[in-house]
């Protein structure tokens, strides 16, 4: 029976959990995005909107080119006697603004799972 005892206490010690939370950027409505008109939507109206960007990049001497991005996730390890179990969840959202004289051009959208979300098991 102290044998019994000893093993689970073992397993017991040797297993374990972690979980890590992350954030990246500045999180925005995806329902906003629908507001944005081509050729019309200015710089103001932008940073009304969304707030400053994330990023902005010279794209030539008249384009310019402003990111929103928004990443939210957490990554939980289940540690057991033998296998691992890593679990990583969360969603990314990424807005890419091309502006010709402070008015927005054109702009792509995205919103999905975060790159590298999985369940994996060693």
């Amino acid at each position: 029976m102290k044998s019994l005892i000893m093993a689970i206490g073992v397993c017991i010690a040797l297993s374990g959990c972690a979980t890590s939370h992350y954030t990246a950027g500045r999180d925005f409505s995806s329902a906003n995005v629908s507001s944005i008109t081509k050729g019309k939507t200015t710089t103001t109206e932008l940073k009304s909107i969304f707030g400053e960007p994330y990023a902005k990049s010279a794209v030539s001497e008249t384009d310019e080119k402003w990111i929103y991005t928004y990443t939210n996730g957490s990554a939980h390890a289940q540690s057991y006697v033998v296998t691992m179990k890593v679990t990583t969840t969360g969603i990314q959202k990424t807005l890419d603004v091309l502006i010709r004289n402070d008015v927005v051009i054109n702009y792509t959208f995205s919103e999905g799972p975060a790159p590298g979300t999985t369940t994996a098991t060693n």
